[in-house]
């Protein structure tokens, strides 16, 4: 069978893989399934298997009816549609599960296709740990595709950064595809979300059933290390293409900060974020300037949620991989080439495009955390109320502002893990490196002036201005290379000062003139 494709499988097929409690297991993988009416093609909700998608009628009449008969359907007619992402988050682009925040997909609308063989089980393992389809076997060898060609040349070259291995988790419904593009959690993270989103309606929201677990290695590239983080910003992923929100230029509260926007990135973008000495970034500065890094998200800090919180060091992280300017359906080789991703085979050597991988743990369903969800409302209880803080019939998430409520909350979902799964290493003594993003140093170039706005003048010898630069050039990039970021030794005088014109040095208060006649304010 070729690669993105839906399949609309028999009842009689699809009851052998999913079956317990409403999953689907096969050899400790998960098997995608969904209960739909089949009739009408509209599914309730959508699960991807790499570009697969197996669904099942939901009613005894539907599923009689199509026992005899297989439909495959091209996954660009399930996936054509997409829904906006509003400010406040409260939905998410088609064709996807937990991609912005840990949240999971909207419906989609299928078309009849042409008949076709069921996915082997081979080729959905193969999805599973990350195989071919994924684009990381071969980067540069696909027809017209480009090799990878940071903006910063060191990122080509492993960096000496410490390698750390953890667990990460999702949140899903009885969907799976690989962790790649996507966003992922610790397991506090993981619970706040359940906890805020997903278990205060019934059915729960995106009916999500299930926490994941994948045992993540990762190196930090040179230049995050360079401002002493492992991790970059945690960026949101929508049917695989990243989010942001983006730094898109400077926006002015009395002194310069950094602007951001939300969405698909720009091109425009580049115009705002130049480098100092005024080279353009080729994408977005977050993943050309420091490679394709994992991002983290200390729950209570930015980008969201940005108030306290009470499941102690909650985290978010997200996970790039190959062609994250795109969404899965709009993939290419040559996008997956000139946007490797930072996942990569073998240990991560942490140049810029081979920064983590991922191995599967297994798996938890909610009601093996929490009980029989559909029994109890069957009996008038409820799992949780928002308003009451409390569930009826039930307790396990009673408390919600309550660290000490929410610790037993965590210690409860371990102990299903370890009691699931004894031969491996616990959570506790698994636990994830500090989520060491700092906003300010990451972002600082954001909060000077923008080097090319305003009049220029270039500095006159025996001024104020020209000491300090050819004191820089001599002394100061040598002794106190911080001081001068962007630069080195061989950076050229008007670089310097445009950097301590940038940076505010009131012995420098005009930019230097790029060309012969140069007087105007090129910020307008």
């Amino acid at each position: 069978m070729q690669a993105g494709h839906i399949i609309i499988q028999p009842a009689k097929v699809l009851h052998r893989l999913c079956h317990r409690g409403g999953g689907c297991f096969l050899i400790g993988l998960a098997v995608a399934c969904v209960l739909a009416p089949v009739s009408t093609f509209q599914v309730d909700e959508a699960c991807a298997v790499g570009g697969a998608v197996a669904v099942v009628p939901s009613t005894q009449t539907e599923r009689d009816a199509q026992a005899d008969s297989a439909t495959l359907l091209n996954v660009d007619d399930a996936c054509s549609g997409s829904a906006s992402v509003s400010q406040d988050d409260s939905s998410t682009s088609a064709c996807g599960i937990s991609l912005r925040q840990l949240r999971g997909g909207k419906a989609m609308m299928l078309q009849p296709g042409p008949v076709g063989d069921p996915m082997p089980l081979d080729e959905l393992a193969s999805m599973m740990m990350g195989g071919p389809d994924l684009g990381v076997q071969d980067r540069t060898s696909q027809g017209s595709a480009v090799a990878y060609n940071p903006w910063d040349p060191s990122l080509v070259k492993p960096s000496d950064g410490e390698l750390f291995t953890f667990y990460m988790y999702r949140t899903v419904s009885d969907e799976v595809y690989p962790p790649i593009n996507v966003n992922t959690a610790n397991l506090a993270g993981a619970l706040w979300y359940l906890h805020h989103e997903v278990v205060i309606q019934y059915p729960r929201k995106f009916k999500i059933s299930r926490i994941m677990r994948f045992k993540v290695k990762m190196r930090a590239t040179q230049p995050l290390l360079n401002l002493g983080m492992n991790f970059g910003p945690r960026l949101a992923f929508d049917s695989g293409e990243c989010t942001g929100p983006y730094v898109c230029g400077r926006k002015s509260m009395g002194s310069p900060q950094p602007a951001f926007c939300a969405g698909e990135f720009a091109r425009t973008y580049d115009a705002n974020i130049t480098d100092i000495s005024g080279r353009p970034f080729n994408g977005s500065y977050e993943y050309e300037k420091f490679g394709y890094h994992i991002g983290c998200n200390k729950l209570g800090e930015y980008p969201f949620p940005m108030f306290k919180v009470y499941y102690p060091d909650a985290a978010w992280y997200s996970l790039p991989g190959p062609c994250p300017s795109k969404t899965w359906k709009d993939h290419s080789a040559e996008c997956k080439a000139a946007e490797p991703g930072g996942f990569c085979e073998g240990e991560p050597t942490g140049a810029g495009n081979c920064t983590w991988n991922y191995e599967y743990m297994g798996q938890i369903s909610l009601d093996e955390l929490v009980g029989d969800i559909d029994e109890l409302h069957t009996r008038g209880g409820r799992e949780y109320d928002p308003f009451a803080d409390k569930g009826v019939q039930t307790s396990f998430w009673n408390g919600i502002n309550s660290t000490k409520a929410n610790m037993k909350r965590i210690e409860a979902a371990r102990k299903v893990f370890a009691k699931k799964y004894p031969n491996q290493t616990l959570d506790e003594d698994m636990p994830s490196p500090p989520c060491d993003f700092n906003f300010g140093q990451f972002y600082h170039p954001f909060y000077w002036k923008d080097p090319f706005s305003g009049k220029c003048m270039d500095a006159e010898p025996g001024s104020a201005c020209y000491n300090t630069v050819k004191w820089g050039m001599s002394d100061g990039i040598h002794g106190h290379p911080e001081w001068f970021p962007g630069l080195n030794a061989k950076s050229s005088f008007k670089d310097f000062q445009r950097l301590l014109y940038a940076q505010g040095k009131a012995a420098c208060p005009h930019r230097p003139c790029e060309e012969s006649g140069d007087s105007s304010d090129k910020s307008k």
